[in-house]
């Protein structure tokens, strides 16, 4: 079969072997290289950063951190003190609210608590997690709403206990695995 076009004549197999040409010249290009990792954490989050790391070592975890960002940044909601984002070709970063309670006023546990909750998100891939423990309160640190669960308060209020510290292994070992049990101060 030929195809005429103009004084030009074209025959099927030139049309085909065109094509394919064209194909195998597509295919064999390479893909744009992925960019290169970048590690960027501030200074004053470098700990939290290397603790978040220990914890999941000590449960059995390995996380890979070296393309990470973590910075202090103004976020768009005043009230909201940390937020991860996953972007394609964009290292996961994590960015925190310096002022206020989120940071400035927040003791070293809260603060730990933020950091951890960000990095749950940005390296564990967790999402917000708001179950309660039978006794109400909040069964993981990836909830929404209080990344303080562990944290020491400034007063009491209600009927919880001003100290949470104790609390820490539960919530660091749900961190990292979702089905650890309900600690026996949860019930």
């Amino acid at each position: 079969m030929l195809f005429f076009r103009g004084e030009t004549r074209y025959s099927m197999r030139s049309v085909l072997v065109l094509m394919a040409c064209l194909l195998t010249a597509l295919a064999c290009q390479k893909a744009d290289p992925a960019p290169p990792p970048r590690y960027e954490v501030d200074a004053t989050l470098e700990p939290y950063v290397r603790r978040f790391l220990d914890e999941a070592r000590k449960r059995g975890q390995t996380v890979n951190a070296t393309n990470l960002v973590v910075k202090f940044d103004t976020l768009a909601v005043a009230e909201v003190c940390g937020e991860c984002r996953l972007a394609a070709g964009e290292p996961p970063t994590v960015r925190l609210n310096p002022k206020g309670f989120c940071w400035k006023t927040a003791g070293e546990e809260a603060r730990e608590g933020l950091v951890f909750h960000e990095l749950g998100h940005c390296l564990l891939k967790r999402l917000h997690k708001n179950t309660r423990l039978p006794n109400g309160l909040y069964a993981s640190l990836m909830n929404a709403d209080d990344t303080g669960v562990y944290a020491i308060c400034a007063y009491p209020l209600g009927a919880d206990e001003c100290d949470k510290r104790p609390r820490r292994p539960y919530y660091l070992d749900e961190l990292f695995d979702e089905k650890t049990p309900v600690p026996g101060w949860g019930r």
